[in-house]
């Protein structure tokens, strides 16, 4: 039977981390369905997920996960999918927006934007953010992310919203249809 996993792997940004993952999925026979990788500060996080196409697979990629674990050179923890879980939300994560915010470095950016988004019953699908330095070195915080913004959201509402917030924050917001 047919089993998805999600691996998820943080470790110092060395090369051959994804080779290291992607040789003990192949070697078990699994196959990559979707991942998303990428450097935070000086480490690199990976989450993968997979498909077992059936129970011997997915005890050989258990095994090779747990080798990469013992070699210490990632923390690595796979999650099994439960059952009434596989296959849901695939319609529902299509982004048809793309919020971006771009201000001084302050807490609760983060926060203040997902709230409002949950709000309007908007699905994050992709979230990123960086830190970096102006010129002047004053710290200047970014966000991107793609979203699902459902029919019954006025793209009027949705820019008003976002709009109050940022002048609120002192931030610029873009908002880009997808």
């Amino acid at each position: 039977m047919k089993q998805e996993f999600v691996i998820s792997a943080v470790g110092l940004n060395l090369p051959g981390i994804v080779a290291r993952v992607s040789k003990a999925v192949y070697d078990s026979k699994a196959n990559f369905k979707d991942s998303s990788m990428t450097l935070l500060g000086k480490h690199f996080a990976l989450m993968v997920l997979v498909v077992a196409d059936d129970d011997e697979i997915a005890r050989n990629l258990t095994d090779a996960c747990n080798k990469l674990e013992r070699d210490r050179e990632l923390d690595i923890n796979l999650f099994p999918i439960d059952d009434k879980y596989q296959g849901l939300g695939s319609e529902d994560s299509v982004p048809n927006y793309e919020i971006r915010v771009k201000g001084l470095d302050r807490m609760g950016i983060v926060y203040r934007t997902s709230q409002l988004m949950a709000s309007l019953g908007i699905n994050i699908v992709e979230l990123e953010t960086k830190l970096v330095e102006a010129k002047d070195g004053t710290p200047i915080f970014s966000l991107r992310t793609a979203v699902v913004v459902p029919e019954n959201v006025k793209e009027e509402t949705l820019r008003k919203d976002l709009k109050l917030l940022a002048e609120d924050n002192r931030e610029t917001i873009s908002v880009i249809r997808i």
